[in-house]
């Protein structure tokens, strides 16, 4: 065997041992609180190679917990601090406007592309910046969609098919939060804080529009001239009631006094609603997917589109003015028999 072959066979079996090193590392650490010390005895490696490996498991986005001499790796995303947004520029009779959408389920062969690329085409035309999304930007990998889905098995697949295929349009962001489920599948297996994954992915990929804020759910501050308000952008769980607007009446409805928001958008449900329950603006997102098996054997509706929102502050911070638009789109047969009727 020649020297380059010798080298590369080594390099490559060092691979492997690092690969198994993390594995039996993520397998002890996972759920648990264990000692530094213990870690390092348990992998039968040297501290300095502990704290290479602790290291390199948080740059490739695991959710390491490290307290004094002690290291875990959990499922919980910390919640993060709020996003503050000053208002006040829009006290000269302008409206405060976005896009609102969600559950898009990028990868599945159910998700319709032609009516995300729409709706952005719409969003850029109504010179919409900022686009909120409620959450399953991509639908994940878990043993019950994996015939649905068009990509090889993997995160990477999925967020580089993400990456090709969600719109770009030029002065609109997307501000989107990860579920507990779909995409938060991968955090519940492997401890894994897949949003700041797909930030980094997304970073790397020189895809500035796409800003990930959140683990389920975010609230975004909204500074007025003597106050604030805020609005809360929540992938939730659970599923639909026997009423639209049930689930999320009774989560607003749980909220303590003093932390619901005045504007709360939620995504999950896969229904377009509008409410008012408790004096806070409620919107459910609707989907950009079409029926699944599942949803067809629970016999829920999808409810394919997305929405813009307009608001106005009073000077107190509170939301005075509201009002939604629904953009509806129907399924694929729709089109396929008229094709000479379009919405958008």
């Amino acid at each position: 065997m020649r020297a380059g072959q010798l080298i590369a066979a080594a390099k490559k079996a060092q691979a492997e041992d690092v690969s198994e090193l993390e594995k039996r590392a993520r397998k002890l650490l996972h759920g648990r609180i264990v000692g530094f010390v213990t870690l390092c005895d348990r992998l039968d490696i040297s501290p300095a190679r502990g704290r290479q490996l602790v290291e390199k498991l948080k740059l490739d986005g695991y959710n390491l917990h490290i307290k004094e001499s002690e290291v875990s790796l959990e499922s919980e995303i910390p919640v993060l601090p709020p996003i503050e947004i000053d208002s006040n520029r829009f006290f000269d009779g302008k409206w405060m406007r976005f896009g609102a959408m969600g559950d898009t389920h990028l990868c599945n062969r159910h998700a319709r592309l032609d009516v995300l690329k729409a709706l952005y085409d719409i969003y850029l035309r109504e010179g919409i910046t900022t686009v909120l999304h409620t959450g399953n930007i991509v639908d994940g990998e878990c043993r019950f969609n994996r015939h649905e889905l068009l990509t090889r098995s993997g995160i990477d697949a999925q967020l580089e098919y993400l990456m090709n295929e969600y719109p770009v349009r030029k002065g609109i962001e997307t501000w989107f939060v990860t579920g507990d489920d779909h995409e938060g599948w991968w955090n519940q297996r492997e401890g894994i804080n897949i949003g700041q994954v797909m930030q980094d992915y997304a970073d790397r990929c020189g895809r500035k529009d796409l800003k990930w804020i959140g683990h389920m759910e975010r609230d975004i501050y909204l500074k007025a001239k003597a106050g604030r308000t805020w609005l809360r952008v929540t992938h939730p769980g659970g599923g639909t009631a026997y009423a639209i607007s049930y689930a999320t009446q009774k989560i607003v409805e749980s909220y303590q006094g003093g932390e619901k928001p005045h504007i709360g958008l939620f995504g999950h449900y896969h229904k377009f609603e509008r409410g008012y329950p408790r004096e806070v603006h409620v919107v459910q997102t609707g989907c950009v997917e079409d029926q699944t098996p599942f949803m067809r054997k629970k016999k829920l509706q999808a409810m394919v589109g997305g929405c813009i929102i307009e608001f106005h502050q009073a000077p107190d911070g509170a939301v005075h003015r509201f009002r939604d638009e629904w953009i509806p789109f129907f399924d694929r047969k729709c089109y396929e028999t008229k094709d000479k009727f379009r919405t958008w």
